[in-house]
């Protein structure tokens, strides 16, 4: 996408976010790469089915040919895309749906796009069909027979690119954080703890004693955790190779913690008390087993967030019930694929 195109597409979504113009880049790029050829061969049947709506294997082929192109142009037009391929068309594959899946959600929620909007946008804010300036139904036509689609297969994706990004629009306005919201973030923001952490690998420990005698003190760890003895935990954390770690001083809001890369032992350095600094189980992450203690804290005033962190909330709020949203509809829809559609030639 060209600085130009890129300009125009934020002066036409005033403000949207960069997810959105994402979404409508899906169109985009197929542009970028006006010309180039494609699998464009078998243009009848379908690879999906999204409750009563078919996602063509031309779609299919399409979308295919814009992820391999991005992907060239991201890392260099000489990549080799025969190992990935089937990996590169599930991609393909799922993106259709997915976007059937929001189209649908949106205009069952009443989230709609006229004649005029998708009209405005064919004419005024695609470049690649413009001459100086101004429209060009050549271009335009020219365009169509080359992807071998009609005009209103072409005008049917933009109106969905369109309600996609007014509803992920929507999902962010409603997720902008509150003055009492950013207040709370900041006091969060402006306390910090340290964890002491100790990892216990199965497999190392089984390697070092045998199955049965690292079996038994993890059993025995569980049961010293229990009942708060750290001294029974410090033994038997001895026995099965595992030394206490620091993270240093975090912030209460972070969402990781140095060192410790399991999400489920993050989520449980939450649990732990200034009363209680020990946490009283084992926490499990397959292999992965953690013990948790908090080691101090303390208050750092904080005058003010950072510029973007309102904004940068916002995004990931909306982005979150965008997801859940999109989610629940696909749960009550009807989604079959057609699998063999990863083998064609």
């Amino acid at each position: 996408m060209s600085e130009n195109m890129a300009d125009k597409m934020k002066r036409k979504l005033s403000g949207k976010s960069v997810t959105a113009i994402i979404l409508f880049g899906a169109i985009i790029l197929v542009f970028v790469f006006f010309g180039l050829p494609g699998p464009m061969g078998a243009g009848v049947g379908s690879v999906a089915r999204v409750n009563n709506s078919l996602i063509s294997v031309a779609d299919f082929q399409q979308e295919e040919n814009r992820i391999q192109q991005y992907y060239q142009n991201l890392f260099g037009s000489q990549m080799d895309f025969s190992s990935q391929r089937q990996l590169l068309r599930q991609q393909a594959l799922e993106n259709l749906v997915r976007m059937e899946l929001v189209s649908q959600a949106a205009q069952k929620n009443g989230i709609l796009t006229t004649d005029a909007e998708v009209a405005n946008f064919i004419v005024k804010d695609i470049p690649f069909f413009q001459q100086n300036g101004q429209f060009q139904r050549e271009f335009y036509s020219r365009y169509l027979e080359s992807t071998r689609s009609t005009p209103g297969d072409f005008e049917n994706k933009v109106r969905k690119d369109i309600a996609n990004v007014r509803t992920r629009q929507m999902f962010e306005l409603a997720a902008k954080p509150t003055a009492v919201e950013l207040k709370k973030i900041q006091e969060l923001k402006s306390q910090k703890i340290n964890v002491l952490f100790a990892r216990v690998d199965s497999e190392a420990a089984t390697k070092a004693l045998s199955k049965e005698k690292a079996d038994a003190a993890v059993k025995a760890l569980d049961e010293a955790l229990a009942k708060g003895d750290e001294a029974a935990v410090n033994a038997q954390l001895k026995e099965l190779k595992a030394t206490w770690e620091e993270t240093g001083f975090v912030e209460l809001s972070a969402e990781t913690f140095p060192k410790i890369t399991s999400s489920v032992a993050t989520e449980a350095v939450f649990e732990l008390k200034k009363t209680e600094p020990l946490l009283k189980r084992l926490v499990r992450d397959g292999n992965a087993k953690y013990v948790l203690k908090l080691k101090e804290t303390k208050v750092e005033q904080v005058s003010a967030l950072e510029p973007m962190a309102p904004e940068m909330l916002q995004k990931r709020r909306g982005d979150g019930m965008f997801e859940a949203w999109v989610n629940q509809f696909r749960s009550k829809s009807h989604v079959t694929m057609n699998t063999q559609a990863l083998q064609l030639n």
